[in-house]
């Protein structure tokens, strides 16, 4: 056992975990991964309503719902699809919703990307918040 200047290290259980360091932080980045899930749910629920009701925004909203579907597919998300979300008001209200729900979604991911413990998680999600800062470009 060493005694170091941020306290005790055991030399003999450090050194096994420090020799496999690509495992991921399973808890952390599990917990991490149902929420940014939760969120691109929301965003694809948000996405789908628009998409529906205003067909002057289907071609964006369309365009939305292809990223955020491959993006679940991406997180293990296969086929959920759950139904939800009604976009009301103008054309105008909607696509200012729409830009809203996925700016809030492009700073959850980048901040996903901040937090996850895997460096590949990291990546993944840091490469979906690009992907949604592109299509807000494209849609504005």
């Amino acid at each position: 056992m060493v005694l170091s200047g941020c306290g005790e290290h055991d030399s003999r259980t450090a050194s096994a975990a420090a020799a496999d360091t690509t495992a991921p932080a399973v808890d952390t980045d599990s917990d991490l991964v149902a929420d940014v899930v939760r969120g691109i749910e929301g965003a694809l629920r948000t996405a789908t309503a628009t998409g529906a009701a205003f067909p002057a925004l289907r071609a964006s909203a369309r365009a939305f719902v292809a990223v955020h579907r491959a993006h679940l597919v991406e997180l293990g998300e296969h086929g959920k699809d759950r139904p939800g979300g009604k976009a009301t008001g103008s054309a105008a209200d909607a696509k200012a919703h729409l830009l809203a729900v996925e700016e809030k979604l492009q700073g959850r991911l980048v901040a996903a990307a901040l937090a996850a413990e895997s460096g590949a998680l990291a990546q993944v999600f840091a490469a979906m918040a690009a992907a949604v800062a592109q299509q807000r470009t494209v849609a504005a």
